[in-house]
Order: structure tokens, then sequence, then C-alpha cells
């Protein structure tokens, strides 16, 4: 067996490992991953990084990127530089708990409507077509004025209008896989549809929908930090250091204090970029007419 063979027949992961993008967007997530988890402990400002205007960030007031400042201080003087790698935490714990949640609900349920059929599928599906056109601004902003602002209302304002997607693609593949025989073999079995469902159904299903959760990490990002943009910066800027919540506090701003923007903007870009190297790496590599498509090309 040639070697190109050999590579084409590894697992995914394997693959993907081989690519340039793929090890260049797993950097910067791990790197990113590692600010966060220790930013309490970097930042030279912890209690301003969390929002509080300390009698220190009073006198300071707004100052320009400087040595002791590198990303200069906000409008009310309070570290920028503190801000961001704190708001790294929020972000980043933000779009895990949207994929995490999106997933676990939208796998369930789709595998459950496409292997059980009858009531509890036409059930499922009458939710999932609800749901699927649900804008997440407009969840937000109804949320936030039924149980106020916040990351838990960002965070179930996204799994409201997330999940009905994965719960489509894990109902599409559980019919394909509900006529296969060693499903129709469990059955004759004995085995109780649930634990065949389970089982069976549910860990083939989850596989081409956490892929496509992977695909979607820079997008559900790019969605947490716009609705913090937008809803986040009116109700809450001086006490959130989310990353969308510094750049829209920042951009009434932008034209004096442009550093107040584009330092939380530059790291949101950054993390976008890597999740989505890592995306396009796994797409590539778990779609056999993708790769040939990039070979053709390049």
């Amino acid at each position: 067996m040639s070697y190109a063979r050999a590579v084409r027949g590894r697992p995914t992961l394997w693959r993907c490992w081989r690519r340039r993008d793929f090890k260049v967007g797993l950097m910067i997530v791990i790197v990113l991953a590692l600010i966060a988890a220790l930013s309490p402990v970097v930042a030279p400002y912890p209690e301003e990084g969390e929002g509080l205007v300390t009698e220190a960030a009073k006198q300071r007031g707004p100052l320009p990127p400087s040595a002791g400042h590198p990303f200069g201080t906000d409008a009310v003087g309070r570290d920028v530089l503190s801000r961001v790698l704190i708001g790294s935490r929020y972000s980043l714990l933000q779009t895990a708990l949207v994929i995490l949640g999106s997933l676990t609900v939208g796998v369930l349920l789709g595998a459950l409507a496409g292997y059980l059929g009858g009531i509890a599928e036409a059930l499922i599906n009458y939710f999932i077509e609800l749901f699927l056109p649900l804008p997440p601004v407009v969840v937000a902003a109804a949320l936030s004025v039924l149980i106020g602002p916040g990351m838990s209302t960002v965070v179930l304002s996204l799994v409201l209008t997330w999940w009905a997607w994965y719960a489509r693609i894990a109902y599409v593949h559980s019919r394909q896989l509900r006529d296969l025989d060693f499903v129709k073999v469990s059955e004759a079995l004995g085995f109780r549809r649930i634990y065949v469902a389970l089982h069976h159904i549910l860990p083939n299903v989850a596989s081409p929908v956490v892929v496509q959760s992977v695909l979607d990490s820079a997008s559900v990002l790019l969605e947490v930090s716009s609705i913090n943009f937008l809803i986040g910066s009116v109700v809450a800027p001086f006490d959130a250091p989310d990353w969308g919540t510094m750049v829209g506090y920042g951009f009434r701003y932008i034209t004096t204090y442009w550093w107040m923007s584009f330092f939380p903007g530059l790291f949101l870009v950054l993390t976008a970029f890597g999740f989505i190297l890592i995306g396009d790496a796994v797409s590539e590599e778990s779609s056999p007419s993708l790769r040939r498509r990039w070979r053709l090309w390049f």
C-alpha cells in the first residue's frame, strides 16, 4: 500500500494534524485558552479587569498605550490590557457553553426524532421548524427584559437558536441509520428502542454533528460578541469585561480613545481566525469530496 493511500485511511484527527493551518489554528486557540485560564494571575490589574473602578483608575483617567499600560486605559482609567485578558475567560466560556448546550439538546432530540418516528418525530420536527428562524439578537433582547442582562442571558438565547440546526443534522443521519442491519438485529434480539437509540443511534449520529460544531465555533464566538456589543455595552458597560461589550463600549469613543475598541477587537478577530483554521481543516479532512477539490485547485 502506498503512503498516500495509508494516510487517507488514517483517522480524521491524525490527517488534520499533518496540516499546517490546523496546527496554526490549534496553537492560537490553545494560547488564548491558557491566557483565559491564567488571566487572574497574569493581568496587571485584575480588579480593574473584572470591572472595578479603583481610586487609582479614577486618578489615572484615559491614557493612550504606553510602557506602563501597553493597551492604554479606558474612559474611566481602567487598564485595557487587564480588561482584555480577563475578558478572554468570559468570551471563550460563553462560546463553549453555547456549543455544548446546543450539541446536547440538538443531538439528543434529533436522534430520537429520526429513530423513534411517529408522534415523537412529528413533535420534535415541529419544534425544530419553530426555533430555526429565530434571530439570536431578538431572543437575547427579549430575555434581557424578562430575566435581566448577563452572561446566562446571552448563552441561553444562543442555545435556543442554535440547537435546532444540530437537531436537523442529527435527525437526517438517524433516519438513515434506523434502517441499517445492526439496528434491526438489535431490535430483533429484544432490546428496547430507547436502549438502541442511546447505544447505537446516538454515538453514530454525534460524530458529524460534532464536526459541524467545530466549524461553527468561530460563528458562535462572533454571535456572542455581537449580542454583547449590541446589548451588553448599553445595559452593563462598566462591569462586563467581555470582548464584545468592550468593543461596543469603546465604540462611542472611537475618534478619541481608539485603543478601547481596537485591542479587544484584535483579540476577537485573532480567536475567530484560529477557530476558522481548525474548522476548515476538519471539514476538508472529514469530507473526501472537499479534499479532492482542494487538490484540483492547488
